[in-house]
């Protein structure tokens, strides 16, 4: 498949304390519908730069995974098994959610998915 637009739009982003943020999210990706949230405006104030946002693991059958940002828990994404199209490398591929997700204060290094 193609790859995804990189643009960018205002976005609602819910924090673990309730607390609504503006951010700047991926425009392909959010239209997806599978991410929660939802468009912003310039009277929700902007998320402090402290930290990863809430996010969700994916991979494909290949073995390649990546994370995605989920903007409220309420996501689609939270689902083991819903898909979603995402860039990894100079292409886009489908790839389906592990389930759950990384809370915003689990800091750390990568986040893969290990087969046996």
């Amino acid at each position: 498949m193609a790859k995804l637009s990189s643009n960018r739009l205002a976005w609602n982003y819910t924090d673990d304390a309730g607390n609504v943020w503006r951010v700047a999210a991926e425009a392909a990706l959010v239209a997806q519908g599978k991410q929660g949230g939802s468009a912003s405006s310039g009277a929700v104030p902007p998320r402090p730069n402290w930290g990863k946002m809430r996010r969700c693991t994916v991979s494909d059958a290949s073995g390649r995974s990546r994370t995605v940002v989920l903007y409220d828990t309420a996501a689609t994404l939270i689902t083991p098994g819903t898909s979603i199209n995402v860039n990894w490398q100079d292409d886009s591929h489908a790839m389906t959610s592990n389930g759950g997700y990384i809370n915003e204060d689990k800091q750390g290094g990568r986040v893969t998915k290990q087969t046996t």
